[in-house]
């Protein structure tokens, strides 16, 4: 170590300008930066998936709509509101990307009178028929107006392929516009709704995050640093490491072609965390060794000495942790998991270099401050107090981890896409409206396969069809409404033959069928090319991604049951359903992989299973605890929740490394009230200061609008400052029962 010190000295500044210099260059690359909320960057190229979407999107064509809503309390048939869905229309017509748009002032319906026409619904100079046609009308009630007449849709539906990679981002703020200028002239309160404006909602508060909070957690972490240690070095050694690392992550991520999301737009505070960990340790040991009035130099021999094994260990177990991510088959999983382990050894890395070298430069002269919040480096006592109350420690700890841990039987590993949002979000909030007053806000197209070109025209598979509708409907309170091309044949010839009776000829059928297509503009949305295929779309009730797959699965198990014709579920609201899925699986998996690998790392390094025990407790007890509290409390297991944990495990892990590194030095040459007072007086400095700066800097992630990233900072927060208590109270009780024998 002498000589890695010495050479740390003659090559310091050559070390600062040179890892300047490398970071500048990465840094470059996030000028560029580009986001991406689109459903494909959840799956690779070869998903199944991502595979039968494509190809149901070549059968009926683009699936991305929004939705423009809006009430009048006491009905939309007035010149008013009519005005408004005229003007609305007329302007999303007009934008770029828009292929149709649909509203009860362009929908035609059947009308009998010496012979058969469509007219338009809307008769403006007689709004008492136009209401009575609207609400007689099935496929009208369904999808555009609501049985009691005072909430309307607007339907934009989207360009089948546009060269635009961000329209849904392009078309949803062209809405906002329209939104903001029409609830002025018109005072209706409007909302927007829709699967492509949950994708561009994801773009949105991803920038916004980006913008706002990575900015303000460096800020934090800079003024904590200042507080704390009222020294300009104090600011710079941490600071430095944790700036410099995420800058090189970050910028080698976008060098690869990589776009941030929601997902991985938290990477530096994901660094943060851990450089944060790796240089405190690092830099409050050299205060402690300065203060005990060796030279600048030597008190960094003293500080590298002690801490570069643990410093290395938490490096290598949190890296080794992360990278379990990087074998997932979900993209920004992967990625992130790639991105965080790289900058733990980064951080490793500046905390044994640039951080020393900066060190170096001062003179031996140099002062170092006391810390005056919570300053542990000359405790006494400490030791003896925990020997002489091990067991009401322990059994305090005890009851309270059994009765949180009770809690876990009602967590559920469960999410939903609209909870991703805050509710006063523009997203969730029209979602809401919907849900409320016209339909659900989910979207579900179901494709079937007839087994035939032509077998659309079968009576016996449109009644299928029809039979199926209310099935679902009276089996699943969640489904609001479906629509198929069964309804329309149904609707048209109820009204040519007034009966509810379906012809029995595959004729008569087709003549119903035919009539739709040669007076409709989506008939192409709703039946296949070579008529083999009909789409059904169900609209359902915003619920658990769990729930969802359940429908999923009894859709294609009611109709491989009770059919002879095969059908599967698409569209974006089904990827999404297996996107939050597998992320969250995903997750758990890796947590519990990460958990198996670091307690393999420990028994190979204590060899004595005692030890690895304790070592294991509080790490895995934060964890349990808070999942007892969230299960209590109806939380579930979210992406967030998820990713917190994984933060957890490195933060928890790298404290009782560290904890038990200057315990097992201290106790070969101290008894146990003395080993114990050392580890506090070394090390609970930097353990207590780095929750203390974590918790500010995670609390920042509170006022995000992407609901993950607040229950992220909330379970952190409590968790991390659980680990922290359980290191400085919990496991020297645990030690001490072991190690009385010495006292």
């Amino acid at each position: 170590m002498r000589r890695y010190i010495n050479f740390l000295e003659s090559y310091k500044y050559i070390l600062v300008i040179s890892l300047t210099i490398i970071t500048a260059f990465f840094a470059i690359a996030i000028k560029d930066i580009a986001f991406d909320g689109s459903y494909r960057v959840w799956f690779n190229k070869e998903s199944k998936i991502i595979k039968d979407y494509d190809n149901f999107r070549d059968m009926f064509g683009n699936d991305e709509t929004f939705i423009i809503a809006f009430k009048d309390k006491n009905s939309i048939f007035n010149k008013k509101a009519i005005n408004l869905i005229k003007s609305l229309t007329n302007e999303c017509v007009k934008l770029d990307g828009v292929k149709r748009v649909d509203s009860i002032l362009n929908f035609k319906t059947l009308l009998l009178n010496n012979g058969i026409k469509r007219v338009n619904i809307i008769d403006e100079d007689n709004f008492f028929i136009s209401k009575k046609r609207a609400l007689k009308n099935k496929i009208v009630t369904s999808t555009l107006l609501s049985k009691d007449a005072k909430t309307t849709l607007i339907v934009v539906s989207l360009v089948d392929k546009s060269k635009n990679k961000e329209l849904n981002v392009d078309i949803f703020n062209k809405l906002k516009n329209l939104k903001q200028k029409y609830e002025k002239s018109s005072g209706y309160k409007i909302y927007i709704s829709g699967v492509p404006s949950v994708t561009a909602s994801l773009v949105s508060v991803a920038k916004s995050d980006a913008i706002k909070l990575m900015p303000l957690a460096v800020i934090c972490v800079v003024l904590l640093l200042a507080i704390l240690f009222r020294d300009i070095i104090g600011i710079i050694v941490p600071s430095i490491v944790i700036v410099y690392t995420f800058l090189i992550v970050l910028g080698m991520q976008l060098m690869l072609g990589y776009k941030l999301n929601n997902f991985t737009v938290n990477i530096p505070a994901f660094i943060s965390a851990i450089a944060i960990a790796s240089s405190l340790h690092l830099y409050m040991a050299w205060i402690y060794y300065k203060q005990k009035n060796y030279g600048t130099k030597e008190a960094l021999y003293f500080a590298l000495s002690k801490n570069f094994t643990p410093i290395a260990m938490t490096s290598i177990t949190t890296a080794i942790g992360f990278a379990t991510l990087a074998f997932s088959k979900i993209v920004p999983i992967s990625t992130l998991g790639i991105a965080i382990s790289s900058g733990a050894i980064l951080a490793f890395i500046f905390s044994v270099t640039l951080a020393p070298a900066i060190i170096l430069m001062l003179k031996d002269s140099y002062k170092v401050k006391n810390i005056t919040f919570l300053d542990f480096s000359k405790i006494s006592g400490y030791g003896e107090f925990i020997a002489k109350n091990n067991k009401k420690i322990l059994s305090i700890f005890v009851i309270l981890i059994a009765i949180l841990a009770y809690g876990i039987r009602y967590i559920k590993v469960d999410s939903n896409s609209l909870n991703y949002f805050a509710k006063d979000t523009i997203v969730r909030s029209g979602s809401n409206f919907l849900q409320k007053n016209i339909t659900g806000s989910f979207v579900y197209d179901i494709v079937i396969d007839s087994n035939e070109v032509n077998g659309i025209y079968n009576p016996k598979f449109v009644k299928k069809i029809l039979e199926f509708e209310k099935t679902i409907k009276k089996s699943h309170k969640e489904v609001r409404n479906t629509l198929s091309i069964a309804d329309l044949i149904e609707d048209v010839n109820k009204k040519i033959t007034s009966s509810n009776k379906l012809p029995n000829s595959n004729m008569s059928i087709k003549t119903y069928i035919n009539f739709y297509k040669n007076n409709s503009k989506n008939f192409n949305e709703l039946v296949s090319k070579d008529s083999r295929y009909i789409k059904i779309t169900i609209n359902t009730n915003s619920q658990e991604t769990s729930k969802d797959l359940k429908l999923i699965k009894f859709i294609e198990d009611w109709w491989s049951k009770n059919s002879k014709y095969k059908a599967s579920v698409e569209g974006q609201t089904t990827i999404f359903t297996y996107m939050q899925r597998d992320v969250t699986k995903t997750l758990v998996n890796s947590i519990l992989a990460t958990i198996a690998i670091v307690t393999f790392a420990m028994l190979l390094l204590f060899r004595d299973l005692k030890l690895l025990l304790l070592f294991v407790l509080p790490n895995i007890a934060p964890i349990i605890l808070v999942a007892g509290v969230m299960g209590y409390m109806g939380i579930n297991i979210d992406i967030g929740v998820a990713i917190s944990a994984a933060v957890i495990l490195g933060i928890a892990v790298d404290d009782t490394i560290h904890f038990f590194n200057k315990f097992l030095d201290a106790i070969k040459t101290k008894n146990f009230e003395e080993s114990i007072d050392y580890v506090i007086s070394s090390s609970g400095n930097a353990m207590i200061l780095t929750t203390l700066i974590l918790s500010f800097t995670f609390a920042i992630f509170l006022i995000s609008s992407f609901m993950p990233n607040v229950h992220f900072a909330i379970v952190t927060i409590v968790a991390l400052n659980l680990a922290l208590l359980l290191d400085l109270v919990l496991l020297p009780a645990l030690l001490s029962l072991i190690y009385k024998k010495d006292w």
